[in-house]
């Protein structure tokens, strides 16, 4: 027979299960504020959180909840595969293959989603393997890089461009020298050709061609950046209402055109003939885009962008006032793979013959030149919108003055000193100055120029010298030529961009220049023009 407890046992077991049942209390009340804390950092993380199982995603927080558009109630019901851009699906059906087959994968990866509302979004996800209610899952942990990849992809296309720019810069260099001297040659024998003879229709195609041909390296220097500009501050619909009636010229009568132009609209510096340049192309496509017929409408308007707007784009540029300047069409758009591209040169959808592809990237390389940037909207069978942003100057008290026409006669007796290490286009430059009455000396470099000028005994009135050239610049030349020969005045030609030009010691906005390639009527204009200047 067991021995009865004691009133002093009985008390202290008692005092030992209330303990107990205290401890077991405290321990739930702890257990629960510790998941309370978690899943207040789950539910308010800045990071989508989710757990997958079975194709399903079991559980989700609010931040992904957001991110995707749905309730956790429909999160449970979809598969998760069908949140995937179909672009990506695979990636999934890969990864499973290749752990399958045991393969130890990265554990971080990036595709892209498609929400509710049928927006695209990068995520990064994050994928630890975990237990899940008995049965194996993945705990993951998705990150918005939405952002960062159009930065990305915005940083690689402005690589890619201006490498494609630099190239085409050094190109058309070349090509400016060829067309002065075939454009000239094509002058001076027109110039003693008599209209009937048979010669004369010849000799302007030759012209004409080289025209067009020099057009198309002030696309290709456009498209670089890099060429001769000068910019002036303006009134944007002044501008575009003095060519309105050009746009009319271009569009047929089955395009009906609108311009909404702004009042009182900021001014922005700018070249006038750029302006030009990009207003033709984009309407030259506007219209090729609607051969059927539709409205294209030129809008002008006052726009402040914040921080927001570039972070919603993508694109790194500086918060403030801007001049927007839209050309929208209601033609056949673009798919998507067209818009990746469009702005790379040589790169067309047109017929062969019907465009060169230099359109739209002469655009690109004129805005982003100007320190503005371009946003494209465009979708198949609904049209095309180009909205371009130029930053807003304070208008100019001082505003250029209209340069000074040349007087009308362009002939001289003078003396000329010619520097050109190109031999076709120095016995050009020669054989038109000759014919214009100038008493010519050449060189094919800086130290046979100053060797020919130590040897000339009579006055140098003008040194007509090319900017870039082996072993002694253009400016060295005119230094030391002028050093000993004070009186001699200068004429800069080169066929170089901007940066290049500047990099030898001639600015831009030099007065004595004249860019490649030139007429023999033009070049002849100008060497009369600095000789004459006091």
């Amino acid at each position: 027979m067991s021995k009865k407890p004691t009133y002093e046992e009985l008390e202290q077991r008692v005092k030992e299960l209330e303990k107990a049942a205290n401890d077991r209390v405290n321990s739930e009340k702890q257990l629960r504020e510790r998941e309370e804390k978690y899943r207040f950092i789950v539910e308010n993380s800045n990071v989508g959180i989710f757990i997958a199982q079975n194709g399903v995603l079991k559980f989700s927080n609010i931040k992904l909840q957001a991110l995707l558009g749905y309730p956790a109630d429909e999160l449970v019901k979809i598969p998760y595969k069908n949140l995937l851009h179909p672009g990506d699906k695979h990636l999934v059906k890969e990864m499973k293959e290749r752990k399958l087959q045991g393969e130890k994968l990265n554990s971080v990866y990036s595709l892209r989603i498609i929400n509710k509302a049928e927006k695209e979004f990068w995520v990064e996800i994050n994928s630890i393997p975990i237990s899940w209610e008995g049965r194996q899952a993945t705990l993951n942990f998705a990150r918005d890089i939405t952002l960062q990849k159009k930065l990305e992809a915005q940083l690689q296309q402005t690589r890619k461009m201006e490498s494609i720019g630099t190239l085409a810069g050094s190109i058309a260099h070349k090509f400016n020298n060829l067309m002065t001297t075939i454009i000239g040659n094509a002058h001076m024998l027109l110039m003693s050709t008599g209209k009937d003879d048979f010669l004369m229709e010849g000799l302007e195609d030759i012209k004409s061609a080289g025209e067009r041909a020099a057009d198309l390296t002030r696309q290709i220097l456009a498209f670089s950046r890099k060429q001769m500009i000068r910019p002036k501050v303006l009134d944007l619909n002044e501008v575009l209402a003095g060519i309105e009636s050009v746009f009319v010229r271009l569009i047929e009568e089955h395009i009906e055109l609108k311009a909404i132009y702004e009042p009182a609209l900021g001014s922005v510096k700018m070249d006038p003939a750029q302006i030009y340049q990009v207003v033709m192309n984009l309407v030259n496509n506007a219209r090729d885009a609607m051969p059927n017929g539709g409205t294209l409408t030129i809008e002008t308007a006052n726009v402040e962008l914040g921080k927001d707007f570039f972070d919603d784009h993508g694109i790194k540029e500086q918060p403030g006032y801007y001049v927007m300047l839209s050309v929208t069409d209601t033609g056949t758009g673009m798919d998507e793979r067209t818009q990746e591209h469009m702005f790379e040169p040589f790169y067309t959808t047109k017929e062969v013959d019907k465009g060169s592809g230099l359109g739209l990237s002469t655009v690109y390389g004129i805005i982003k030149q100007n320190d503005g940037f371009i946003q494209v909207d465009s979708e198949i069978g609904r049209g095309s919108t180009f909205k371009i942003y130029l930053p807003v100057v304070k208008d100019d008290p001082g505003a250029e003055k209209k340069e000074l026409n040349p007087e009308d006669t362009s002939k001289g007796s003078e003396s000329v000193l010619i520097v050109e290490n190109d031999l076709s286009l120095r016995k050009l430059v020669c054989k038109v100055l000759d014919k214009y009455g100038y008493q010519v000396l050449e060189a094919a470099n800086g130290e046979k120029a100053l060797k020919v000028a130590g040897e000339h005994d009579g006055p140098i009135h003008l040194l007509i010298s090319d900017v870039v050239m082996p072993k002694m610049s253009g400016r060295e030349v005119a230094d030391r030529l002028q050093s000993l020969r004070p009186e001699v005045k200068v004429l800069y030609m080169s066929g170089y961009t901007n940066s290049t030009v500047s990099h030898y010691g001639v600015s831009e906005k030099e007065a004595n220049f004249i860019k490649k390639p030139f007429t023999p009527e033009g070049l002849a204009l100008k060497v009369r023009e600095v000789m004459d200047k006091k």
